[in-house]
């Protein structure tokens, strides 16, 4: 027989209470965006922003990380709720910031069983006018080599509405790289694994060097996340990766330059 006692671990209960304040996070909109600018590695000039979701505590008015909330959303149904939230904002922004630059916005690998969702996308850029290409979905690596059937056939369909896709973590799942032939991303984001440290440890020169080479002879994008100084921006420009984000760039911030109407010179090059 059931007993309710056998639910109240800690982990149990922590659940419980948080799947109630993300219930009503949604409700009373205490989720908002922080934006952080992804650069030309070689040019230093502005390609994107990538949106990032925190959450504010209801009681203190504090920043709540999304490492917190974002698993225990990600084991309900939440997440796809919360993924949608993203969406709309992002394209609201986008439709009335036309010379602003383009937005990724992350998407979790449950999405992926979400069949609504590229018709969701596709209906909202419809729905606010927002130019399709200045919208970028990420999705991890490690979800789309879980589920490569279902990932196929999810970035195919978001292909299809006009959005640009990046596969993020790339490398941290240490998959083969053969996968790369059935999925069309435009962009690979290098984990940040492989390039804090960068000018000191060879062996990450070595794995960044190889992934640059294979996304470069697949007609692919490289983005190298966590980037925290001028050495490491310099070296990368020199290993061939494309972009580059991380605190010596920027950090997130809610009011991001780029995204303010009076500053129209930061469209992307």
């Amino acid at each position: 027989a059931y007993r309710a006692d056998l639910d109240t671990t800690p982990e149990m209960v922590s659940r419980l209470s948080w799947n109630d304040r993300l219930a009503r996070a949604l409700e009373q909109n205490l989720f908002e965006l922080h934006y952080q600018g992804v650069y030309h590695t070689r040019t230093r000039r502005l390609a994107h922003v990538e949106a990032l979701i925190r959450l504010r505590d209801e009681t203190s008015g504090e920043l709540v990380p999304p490492g917190l909330f974002i698993p225990i959303a990600e084991k309900s149904n939440k997440i796809l709720e919360i993924d949608r939230w993203v969406l709309r904002q992002a394209v609201r922004l986008l439709a009335e910031r036309p010379l602003a630059p383009p937005i990724a916005v992350n998407i979790s690998g449950r999405s992926f069983d979400d069949p609504g969702l590229p018709a969701f996308i596709s209906e909202l850029l419809r729905e606010h006018q927002a130019d399709p290409s200045r919208l970028l979905i990420e999705i991890t690596e490690t979800a789309a080599v879980s589920d490569l059937t279902d990932a196929e056939r999810f970035i195919e369909a978001i292909k299809q509405t006009g959005c640009g896709v990046c596969l993020d973590d790339f490398g941290a799942g240490f998959a083969s790289f053969a996968y790369l032939k059935h999925i069309r991303v435009d962009t690979i984001k290098l984990d940040g694994m492989f390039i804090r440290n960068l000018p000191h440890d060879h062996d990450n020169q070595v794995f960044v060097r190889g992934m640059v080479e294979v996304a470069r002879g697949l007609g692919k994008t490289t983005v190298a996340e966590c980037v925290e100084d001028e050495a490491t921006l310099k070296l990368l420009a020199e290993l061939g990766v494309d972009k580059a984000q991380g605190y010596h760039l920027d950090r997130p911030q809610a009011k991001h330059p780029a995204l303010n109407p009076q500053e129209p010179n930061h469209a992307p090059a």
